[in-house]
């Protein structure tokens, strides 16, 4: 159950977090979380019968994803080199991720999610198309804002051994890309 600090969208990207669980085709999915709204979408996977384990970003987002999320699984780490076992996890939700990570450091960010899931395991990211990327001014300080092309990213994920198997047309101008790793 989703306790204080959860967003009142809370509830948006559910159909494709249930349609992502079940292309995996396992009983119980595991699933690596990272990104913006990470408590979110680990709550999301645990009630719909996945098993979440968000990747946290430092002490403070470790403890704003256990008060949105008190009964969440979250660890501190980084992406590019995640604190679990390599090919262990069925599927990865980086949300946001993409948003964030400059064109020049596109393979070294998504490596590690790469090793981490098992061949044929799932990366879900939204990303949002075009214009330059700049940097915006946040309470944490300044943060890069990405945007891409969808052949860009694709075939800069591709370059990963990860393929495009389903596009989905989200609002603000972005799409949810899900891609298998391929063996």
């Amino acid at each position: 159950m989703l306790g204080d600090g959860a967003a009142p969208e809370a509830a948006e990207h559910r159909e494709l977090v249930e349609r992502f669980l079940l292309r995996t085709g396992r009983p119980v999915p595991h699933v690596l979380v990272v990104g913006e709204d990470l408590a979110v979408r680990a709550a999301q996977i645990d009630e719909l019968g996945g098993a979440a384990l968000g990747i946290c970003f430092g002490d403070s987002s470790e403890a704003l994803a256990r008060q949105i999320y008190p009964e969440g699984k979250f660890v501190n780490g980084d992406v590019k080199a995640p604190p679990v076992d390599g090919s262990s996890y069925d599927g990865a939700w980086t949300g946001e991720l993409a948003g964030v990570t400059p064109p020049n450091a596109l393979t070294v960010t998504f490596a590690g999610l790469h090793k981490a899931l098992r061949p044929g395991g799932l990366l879900f990211v939204q990303l949002r198309l075009d214009g330059a990327g700049e940097f915006i001014d946040t309470s944490d300080g300044q943060v890069f804002r990405a945007r891409w092309s969808e052949a860009e990213f694709v075939e800069g994920i591709g370059a990963l051994d990860f393929d495009l198997i389903d596009r989905t047309e989200l609002a603000d101008n972005s799409l949810g890309l899900t891609f298998r790793r391929e063996y």
